[in-house]
């Protein structure tokens, strides 16, 4: 009788803690354990970045990454990855990757969750959960895009295992709560008119702030110029504003989002490892 080849996972956390001293952000606490890295790049002036890393090279099925990060009153952060993240391949009895990060952002605080792009390859396994517990002055904009595979090398996702949840939670108001949940054939899925049309690459954008419904004007008259083979469409209420946009090419979606988070970052320019 056989058994399944049990094959070595890595196991990741980290957290990082963040308050206003004086009239600058300063780190107050930091944790890395197992794969996960936390770099902190000098900058002369403006927003603190950090920039996660992993260090196993991608993400495999039983893989398990938690993270924290709380931005104390105050204070202001920018988070954002190294490269883009891999999501690999699974075997039928392997159990999902597990990913889950947790923010907290206190009054007057603010946090840019800008991570580069997530590459799902077929058959790739993963359960993925971000939560946002802010004040209700507090700042939070996020920044998303999956590709399912990669068409300059012709790979494309058949099958997939895919649950994508957020949460966001405004004081005791719970905001927002979206779930991504995807189960086999997902090519077949994409082409539908009703759901991709044959598009492949997916960026959410969402910006939570008092005056957030403000911007979709300027976010509206941005989309207008977008490139021919990208979807994109913008909304706004409650204090929160929503942009999504589909697309063939990842790199259309990267020029998108740049041009769209120039507006509303005003000015402080990408993240250090956008710009390499």
């Amino acid at each position: 009788m056989s058994h399944p080849v049990l094959l070595e996972r890595a196991v990741g956390a980290y957290g990082l803690d963040v308050r206003l001293s004086g009239d600058a952000t300063r780190v107050a606490g930091l944790k890395q354990q197992g794969c996960c890295r936390i770099l902190m790049p000098r900058r002369p002036m403006g927003t603190p970045e950090a920039v996660l890393v992993n260090v196993s090279g991608g993400i495999a099925a039983g893989d398990q990454i938690t993270g924290e990060i709380v931005c104390r009153t105050g204070s202001c952060l920018t988070v954002t990855t190294q490269a883009a993240e891999r999501i690999y391949k699974a075997r039928e009895q392997d159990a999902p990757a597990r990913i889950e990060a947790r923010c907290r952002v206190e009054a007057g605080a603010r946090l840019d969750w800008l991570p580069l792009e997530t590459i799902f390859f077929d058959r790739s396994a993963t359960s993925r959960l971000l939560e946002i517990e802010m004040a209700g002055d507090a700042i939070f904009l996020g920044c998303e895009t999956r590709v399912f595979g990669r068409s300059g090398s012709d790979e494309t996702v058949e099958h997939i295992r895919l649950r994508d949840r957020l949460r966001v939670k405004r004081g005791d108001e719970l905001l927002w709560v979206e779930s991504l949940i995807a189960e086999g054939p997902l090519a077949r899925l994409l082409e539908q008119k009703a759901v991709a049309s044959g598009r492949t690459v997916m960026l959410t954008l969402w910006l939570v702030a008092p005056d957030a419904e403000t911007w979709l004007l300027p976010i509206r008259e941005a989309l207008d110029t977008q490139e021919k083979d990208v979807e994109a469409a913008a909304s706004a209420w409650n204090g929160m504003l929503a942009v999504r946009a589909l697309g063939t090419s990842s790199l259309a979606i990267s020029r998108l989002s740049r041009r769209l988070l120039s507006i509303l970052r005003e000015g402080r320019g990408d993240p250090v490892t956008w710009r390499t």
